[in-house]
C-alpha cells in the first residue's frame, strides 16, 4: 500500500467516526426535540385544552385490534351502538318557576283600578270589583344591610332589703362575644370567612363590599376577624374532627402546593408550601374532608397527620405515601391513564394504555349503576376486572421501549403495580382519586384568587376553615349558617373548660343538623 493509499485510509476513517458521532448527536437531539415537543403538547393541552378526561377519538382507534381481551360480540355492539339513531320525545316541565321559588316570602302588590276608571262609561254607576288574575311574577333583590345591636345588661335590686341596709343586686349577662371588644358579630365573621373560603372573595374585594353597605373597615381588620375566629374556635372542633377521622377504615389523600410569605424556616416567600388533604370515602357514614397546611413536602408531615391511622389510603403515586407505616394504598388508576394520555400517541402503545383504563373504569361504572353488594362487586372484581389487570401487566411487560414518554408511563405504572391491585381484594376501595382532587379543588380555585397567606398562621386559618366549610356541606349543612352558629353558641359553652361539649357542634351533629341543615327545595 503506497502512503498516499495509507493516509486516504486514515482520512477515512477520522472522517467515518466524526460520521458516527455526528450521527449520535443528531439522534440525540432529535430526542431531545421529541421529548420537548411532548412536553409542550401537554402544557398546551393542559393550557387550552378540555378539562374533560374523556377522549372518544383515542378509543375508537382500537376497536379493530383482534388482540385487544375484549370479546368480539362487546365490539360489535359497541359499534351499533356508535352508529344507532335514538329518536325520543323529552318531557316539558312545568312549574318549574313555582319549584325554584316556593321556599321565597311572597309580597303582593295590588295594581288597583285608579278612581276615575271605577265608573261604568255607559251608566255612571259605581262599578264593584269583580276578582283579580295573576299578571307577572319577578324577583326582588335585596342587598345585606348592616345593622348595629347594643346589648344593655339590666340591673335589679331588692329596695327592702336596701332599708335594712343590705345591697341585693341581680344583674342580668349579655352574651359572650366570640372575639371581646371586636365589631365583629357571629354573622360577620360568619360572613367574611365564607367569603374567602367558599366564594374565592379575597380581602381586598370584601373591603369594598362592606364599604358598600356603610362600614369603612380595613382589609387587615378582615384578616384579623377571619384568622382570630378561626383559630380561637375552630381549632377544638378541627381536633375533634381529626381524631374521628383517624377511625376510619378507608380514606383518601391528596395535596397542592400553597405560598406562604413569611415562612418560619427562613426559605423565602417563592419556595412551594402545601396544603394537604384527608378526608373518608364515600362509602364513609359521616363524611370528614380535613386541609392541613405545612411549608413542605415531606414524609413527616403526612406521617405526623396519619399517625394512629390504619388502614387504605386512596392516593396518587407519590412515594412518600408508600412510607407511610400501617398504612395499605389504594393508588389511583385516573393517575396512570393520565401518564398513558401525555405520550401524546393516539395510534400507537399510549393509546392501548388508555384503552385498558377506560375499560377499567367502564366496568365500575357499570357495577355502580348495578347497586352491587359488598360481596357482589367483589366477586365480580376478581372475575371480570382481575382478568382485565392481568392481561394489561402482560401487555406491559412485553412492551420493549428504552425510553421517551412511553417508558416514563410504562415505570410510573409498573412501580405502583401492587397498590394498584388493591381493590381487588377490598370492596371498600375504589380504582381512582378523584374524590380527593375534587375536595382539594376549593383551595386551588380560592390560591387564583388570593393567591398566597401573609403567614403560617394565616395558612392554619384557611384550612381549618376550609375543613369546617367542606364537611358542613358534605353533611348537608348550610355553611354560612352553620357558621353564625359556631360563633354565637360556642363562646357560651365554656367548652375549653369542657371539652366534652364539642361533640355536639360537630357538622354531622343532631343539634348542627336542626340548625343548620340546608333544605333540599334550596339545595336542589
Amino acid at each position: 500500500m503506497t502512503e498516499l493509499e495509507k493516509e486516504l485510509t486514515k482520512q477515512l476513517a477520522r472522517t467515518t467516526t466524526q460520521l458516527e458521532i455526528m450521527t449520535e448527536q443528531l439522534n440525540n437531539q432529535a430526542k431531545q426535540i421529541e421529548n420537548l415537543m411532548n412536553i409542550i403538547a401537554n402544557m398546551n393541552r393542559r393550557q387550552f385544552g378540555t378539562k374533560s378526561e374523556q377522549n372518544q377519538n383515542q378509543l375508537s382507534l382500537l376497536d379493530d385490534e383482534e388482540n385487544f381481551p375484549f370479546n368480539k360480540a362487546e365490539q360489535t355492539a359497541s359499534k351499533a351502538a356508535e352508529t344507532e339513531t335514538v329518536s325520543y320525545q323529552r318531557k316539558k316541565y312545568k312549574g318549574q318557576r313555582e319549584v325554584l321559588t316556593r321556599h321565597l316570602p311572597v309580597i303582593e302588590k295590588e295594581i288597583l283600578l285608579p278612581d276615575d276608571r271605577q265608573v261604568c262609561s255607559c251608566c255612571e254607576h259605581q262599578m264593584k270589583r269583580l276578582g283579580r288574575k295573576l299578571a307577572r311574577t319577578e324577583l326582588n333583590y335585596v342587598p345585606a344591610h348592616l345593622e348595629k345591636n347594643e346589648y344593655y345588661e339590666e340591673a335589679y335590686e331588692c329596695r327592702e332589703c336596701k332599708k335594712n341596709g343590705q345591697n341585693n343586686i341581680h344583674r342580668s349577662e349579655a352574651p359572650k362575644p366570640a372575639l371581646p371588644k371586636s365589631l365583629a358579630g357571629p354573622s360577620c365573621l360568619a360572613n367574611t370567612i365564607y367569603q374567602k373560603l367558599e366564594m374565592s372573595l379575597p380581602f381586598y374585594r370584601q373591603e369594598k363590599e362592606w364599604l358598600r353597605h356603610g362600614l369603612a373597615v380595613s382589609r387587615r381588620t378582615l384578616a384579623n376577624w377571619h384568622n382570630k375566629s378561626l383559630l380561637e374556635w375552630g381549632v377544638p372542633l378541627y381536633e375533634a374532627m381529626k381524631k374521628e377521622l383517624l377511625q376510619q377504615e378507608v380514606l383518601s389523600a391528596d395535596e397542592t402546593v400553597y405560598q406562604i410569605l413569611y415562612r418560619e424556616d427562613g426559605k423565602p416567600a417563592t419556595s412551594d408550601s402545601r396544603i394537604w388533604l384527608f378526608r373518608t370515602a364515600e362509602t364513609a357514614p359521616v363524611p370528614i374532608v380535613l386541609y392541613h397546611s405545612s411549608e413542605t413536602r415531606s414524609f413527616a408531615v403526612a406521617e405526623s397527620f396519619l399517625r394512629g391511622f390504619k388502614g387504605f389510603l386512596h392516593c396518587d403515586g407519590y412515594q412518600v405515601y408508600q412510607k407511610l407505616p400501617d398504612v395499605l394504598l389504594q393508588t389511583c388508576w385516573a393517575h396512570v391513564r393520565r401518564k398513558f394520555i401525555e405520550t401524546n400517541d393516539p395510534y400507537g402503545q399510549g393509546a392501548v394504555g388508555v384503552k385498558y383504563c377506560d375499560e377499567l373504569f367502564r366496568l365500575e361504572r357499570i357495577w355502580k349503576k348495578e347497586g352491587l353488594s359488598g360481596e357482589e362487586l367483589l366477586v365480580k372484581r376478581q372475575t371480570d376486572a382481575a382478568t382485565l389487570v392481568q392481561h394489561f401487566w402482560d401487555w406491559m411487560e412485553g412492551l420493549v421501549v428504552m425510553k421517551g414518554p412511553l417508558r416514563k408511563a410504562i415505570n410510573y405504572t409498573l412501580k405502583l403495580k401492587t397498590s394498584l391491585g388493591a381493590f381487588l381484594e377490598n370492596s371498600q376501595l375504589v380504582i381512582s382519586n378523584n374524590l380527593a382532587e375534587r375536595s382539594i379543588r376549593p383551595v386551588t380555585v380560592g390560591r387564583k384568587n388570593w393567591n398566597f397567606s401573609t403567614s403560617p398562621e394565616g395558612a392554619k386559618a384557611n384550612a381549618i376553615g376550609y375543613s369546617l366549610i367542606q364537611t358542613a356541606k358534605e353533611n348537608g349543612l348550610e355553611p354560612f349558617r352553620y357558621l353564625t352558629w359556631l360563633f354565637t353558641e360556642l363562646p357560651q359553652q365554656e367548652i375549653f373548660q369542657h371539652p366534652e361539649r364539642i361533640k355536639d357542634y360537630l357538622p354531622w351533629s343532631a343539634q348542627a343538623k336542626l340548625a343548620c341543615t340546608m333544605t333540599n327545595k334550596i339545595a336542589k
